[in-house]
């Protein structure tokens, strides 16, 4: 008998600790909520978005069209809104609404036969929170840290319910590459992109840097010179994590704003095995910039290491004469051909 009552005694404690709102209907708390969201213009507005949200969602499912989908894109655009450099104030509730959107997105995914498309919203979303990110006065880092959140979310869920790794490159690298303001750690978009089919990867990449209109290194350089400059490091970036030579010398050719940078491109020229187009390169960026040091030494070692003795002796006169510095003579011994032999003698004496 005693053990029945105590029996009683638990179900009735554990009862208790159920929060009975749990026990509500949907349509109490949105009554509830309605009530509320009058006082608070924040409360309503997410209210009239998950409603809108959930209505194209229940159409998309009842019957997948193109005009569903682009009523939910429009319905998650216009809630997240299209502030620029939003102030403190302005933060705080961009983040309320990023948390808001990625909740319902979560909430949804249940549905097996609407988890492509929420993907699709949840990278629409994510886009736009990172343009409006750029230049935010977000001193608390409240906008920030709702960024990070949706992002490992929405990166889980591409991981989880994209499975072809080439539909996943497609996915993920156009939202990737806007984050120019590394708003979240590269390595989280990186080690998600190295797990997609490399070749498609490469292929966006390569084609991105095919349509790049080429920079011409100067002694001069403005802030014209860094037009699309984020995105070039962005790409960078990538390359360098994924190790493709290729393409990142390529990139480094074409970005290269000073002699400085132009070094370090032809470097990367010769690493990738492009020895002879690397070459080329340099004489073209020599004439432009004559009196360059750094590629005038470069250019000279390319040149020796090639067995072009003739051309590395030509430069170094043209260089010497220019600057005497005492480490052409080190580089022409190098040459030991008699020619060199006799210029360093002339230059010794």
């Amino acid at each position: 008998m005693s053990k029945s009552l105590q029996e009683i005694e638990s179900l009735n404690d554990q009862s208790e600790a159920v929060d009975p709102l749990l026990k509500r209907t949907g349509e109490q708390w949105a009554g509830w909520f309605a009530n509320a969201s009058g006082l608070v213009p924040d409360m309503g507005r997410a209210l009239d978005f998950l409603s809108h949200a959930s209505r194209h969602l229940d159409a998309f499912t009842a019957q997948p069209s193109a005009q569903a989908e682009r009523k939910l894109l429009q319905a998650v655009g216009k809630y997240i809104g299209q502030a620029r450099c939003p102030s403190a104030s302005s933060c705080e509730r961009i983040a309320v609404r990023a948390y808001v959107v990625d909740g319902w997105i979560a909430g949804e995914m249940q549905s097996p036969l609407v988890r492509e498309l929420l993907v699709h919203v949840g990278a629409t979303a994510l886009q736009k929170l990172l343009q409006i990110s750029e230049g935010a006065d977000d001193k608390h880092g409240v906008l920030l840290r709702a960024v990070r959140a949706v992002t490992r979310n929405w990166l889980s869920e591409v991981a989880r319910h994209v499975e072809n790794p080439i539909d996943r490159a497609h996915c993920v690298y156009p939202v990737a590459m806007m984050d120019h303001a590394g708003l979240v750690e590269p390595s989280w978009w990186w080690k998600q992109l190295a797990d997609c089919d490399r070749a498609t990867v490469l292929g966006l990449m390569d084609a991105e840097v095919a349509s790049m209109e080429a920079t011409q290194p100067s002694t001069t350089v403005n802030w014209r010179s860094f037009d699309k400059r984020w995105r070039r490091l962005r790409l960078r970036s990538l390359l360098e994590y994924l190790g493709e030579r290729r393409l990142l010398s390529e990139l480094l050719r074409k970005s290269a704003v000073d002699d400085f940078e132009a070094v370090e491109a032809i470097g990367a020229m010769h690493a990738a095995g492009r020895s002879r187009e690397a070459i080329v390169q340099a004489e073209q960026w020599m004439r432009a910039l004559p009196t360059s040091a750094g590629l005038g030494q470069l250019l000279f070692d390319l040149y020796a290491n090639d067995g072009w003795d003739d051309e590395a002796l030509a430069l170094a006169k043209t260089m010497y004469a220019h600057d005497p510095d005492p480490a052409w003579l080190r580089r022409v011994d190098r040459l030991k051909t008699q020619a060199a032999k006799a210029l360093a003698k002339a230059w010794r004496n």
